[in-house]
């Protein structure tokens, strides 16, 4: 049951941590690159993102420290747990949440996003790719997977505004112009995102001692199914429905952009459960 809920809670803190950085990045593309369109409104997304992060990130410390002691977390335990490297890595993100809820509430979007960035990226300090990495490397193993997470929630989060711009019935010539801006950064984001994610499955699977843990192997073929599906759903926005927008185009996107976000929500699921399972056995 404690496993069960660590994943969950490792779960929630990836979804919520990636729509609110990807959204967000997306929002300031806009208000860059195309200031004359009324930029989506984050306000509500923002608040309860960072409320289920917050809580999410507390849970998965509580959890986390009674595995990592085997049995049910008292105040020493919990103690005990802040002076490891994730309990440092804890009260780092703890306090980029806090910063970014001020720093948006203060109007301050670049710095808040700069601080769900820095939010997001933490948990790479004790992933896999960093465990996995060779003596004297594992501060590169940290980068890849901090860029994987960056990517993935530049990805699932624009997505995410993409699906409240066509909630709210943006103009048709509108749309066409944030989804061309769109396009260009998430191609040169997903490019980076398989990248890091075959170096860090490489890291992972061969830097460990033992073989791949079979079940280890079906939840991360899952999670590359997943991807790939999405990726298909991307080309056929981008090839074949943007270059004819019409009508039926626009209908087929928001349909398209909505099940594309649902697969990144479950192949986030599917990171936070890889979180938790052992890559090699024996």
């Amino acid at each position: 049951m404690l496993t069960e809920a660590l994943v969950l809670a490792r779960a929630a803190y990836f979804i919520a941590m990636m729509l609110l950085f990807g959204a967000n990045a997306l929002r300031l593309m806009m208000r860059a690159r195309l200031p004359h369109i009324a930029p989506v409104q984050l306000a509500p997304l923002n608040g309860l993102a960072l409320l289920a992060a917050a809580l999410a990130a507390c849970l998965w410390f509580v959890l986390a420290a009674g595995q990592m002691a085997d049995r049910t977390p008292d105040g020493a335990i919990l103690m005990e747990a802040l002076h490891t490297l994730f309990g440092t890595g804890f009260l780092l993100r703890m306090a980029a949440l806090l910063a970014a809820a001020l720093a948006y509430a203060m109007g301050g979007n670049l710095p808040a996003l700069v601080l769900c960035a820095i939010a997001l990226a933490v948990p790479a300090l004790t992933g896999h790719a960093a465990a996995s990495s060779l003596a004297h490397f594992t501060a590169v193993g940290m980068v890849i997977d901090a860029l994987h997470l960056l990517t993935a929630g530049f990805w699932l989060g624009g997505l995410a505004g993409l699906a409240i711009l066509f909630a709210r019935g943006t103009m048709k010539a509108d749309l066409l112009l944030i989804l061309g801006l769109f396009s260009e950064a998430a191609m040169v984001a997903v490019l980076l995102l398989v990248m890091t994610g075959l170096i860090n499955a490489a890291l992972v699977l061969l830097g460990g001692p033992g073989r791949a843990s079979m079940l280890y192997l079906a939840v991360l073929g899952l999670k590359l199914a997943g991807v790939a599906a999405m990726l298909v759903l991307a080309a056929m926005n981008r090839f074949r429905l943007m270059p004819g927008f019409d009508e039926e185009a626009e209908r087929r996107l928001s349909r398209n952009v909505s099940l594309e976000l649902a697969l990144g929500v479950i192949v986030a699921a599917l990171a936070g459960l890889l979180g938790q399972l052992a890559p090699t056995t024996g």
